[in-house]
């Protein structure tokens, strides 16, 4: 005994199952970065933490860019660093 198969049906059945399961992760993959301000205030307190002092001068760690990133990550709610001392 052999059973049939009805295309007509299993096409539509598999599509309702698998759409919104990868809609559903594109949704979520699409969320919004932080803003332009956020980015202002990072890079404004990576300044304050991470002085600029001029290449050559002193050996560049990348810390700046590490209070950056960190700051970033964390959407800008970060305290206020106190200036470093020169």
């Amino acid at each position: 005994m052999k059973i049939k198969r009805c295309p007509r049906l299993v096409i539509p059945a598999v599509t309702a199952i698998l759409l919104p399961a990868i809609t559903g992760r594109l949704s979520d993959t699409a969320a919004a970065g932080p803003s332009a301000e956020t980015a202002r205030r990072c890079q404004h307190y990576s300044y304050i933490a991470y002085p600029y002092q001029r290449p050559g001068s002193v050996r560049m760690s990348g810390d700046r860019q590490a209070y950056f990133k960190d700051c970033m990550a964390k959407e800008g709610k970060v305290p206020e660093p106190t200036p470093a001392k020169s």
